[in-house]
């Protein structure tokens, strides 16, 4: 079973400007990932945004948001931080770049508030101890 933690963020801005049809894309693009049982689960994920199912309090597998936070990311760096794209020709493009680049931002801040960190040696031995298993005295 995959971590899971709350989406935590609403996400519905520029959705028929821009953001549908960029989120329409990453389902494209997700055929080159390699683990095929995580792009299953990301495109199943994808399809659920692309419905308007993902609340800020719907559950989603932490890899499939690590996922969903680069693809939104890239999009960002490409379509407003890098300056690839002109708003005097692509307003529309121009201003969902830097709306994802301020999703990616909050969620990439979310993600590092609420995602489970990995047990360490002390974590262990902290648990050991309650139980009066713990060799250090």
């Amino acid at each position: 079973m995959t971590n899971q933690i709350k989406f935590g963020i609403n996400f519905r801005g520029h959705w028929d400007t821009y953001t549908h049809s960029e989120v329409s894309n990453f389902i494209e693009c997700a055929d080159g990932m390699g683990d095929k049982e995580l792009k299953d689960r990301y495109i199943s994920f994808l399809n659920i945004f692309l419905d308007k199912k993902v609340k800020p309090s719907t559950l989603v597998d932490c890899d499939v948001l690590e996922v969903f936070l680069g693809d939104i990311d890239s999009r960002a760096y490409i379509d407003y931080v890098e300056g690839n794209v002109d708003p005097e020709e692509w307003y529309e493009g121009y201003m969902g770049g830097k709306y994802f680049y301020q999703i990616s931002k909050k969620l990439e801040k979310h993600l590092q508030a609420n995602k489970p960190k990995p047990l360490t040696q002390l974590d262990l031995v902290e648990a050991f101890d309650g139980f009066g298993l713990s060799n250090e005295e």
